[in-house]
């Protein structure tokens, strides 16, 4: 059993990886939820990165990368991706940085991570900034509750 701290302070525990176990609904105790799911994909934060409107589209079975979907899937991809997009700006996340990740954990996830102005000093490094985010962001109530009051501004917008 592997175990982590979520942003919220509380231990989450699962078998595998937590990609798996969050497609998989393993983890009861999982900051905000879920934006959006379905059979196939998934949409919610990064329960160890505390990253205001950092969200994560997720596949909900082990692909590592796109050219596995098919053709109806990737487009699915590409449509939810647009309206998370979409969805971001209008809550406010003028700038939004997109990576791809097909190999860290067997389970295709595409990151959405809106540009913050601490940022600068990271030159786009993500490990860096989920780093900083990890030890300096997340120290207080009050940030804690900006954080699931931004997830929930995204899944009230998101359509």
């Amino acid at each position: 059993m592997k175990k982590i701290l979520n942003w919220l302070g509380q231990e989450m525990e699962f078998e595998g990886n937590l990609s798996s176990a969050i497609a998989n609904h393993e983890i009861t105790n999982f900051p905000g939820s879920y934006v959006y799911e379905d059979e196939l994909f998934n949409i919610a934060t990064d329960p160890e990165i505390p990253i205001k409107g950092y969200m994560i589209l997720a596949i909900n079975k082990p692909i590592r990368t796109i050219t596995d979907l098919t053709k109806d899937e990737r487009n699915k991809l590409v449509d939810l991706s647009n309206r998370l997009l979409e969805t971001m700006h209008n809550c406010g996340f003028e700038k939004v940085m997109i990576y791809q990740d097909e190999s860290s954990s067997g389970y295709l996830h595409i990151n959405f991570i809106p540009s913050h102005e601490w940022m600068n000093q990271f030159h786009a490094n993500f490990g860096n900034m989920g780093i900083y985010a990890k030890e300096v962001l997340n120290v207080s109530d009050d940030y804690r509750k900006e954080l699931l009051n931004c997830i929930d501004k995204i899944k009230e917008n998101f359509k």
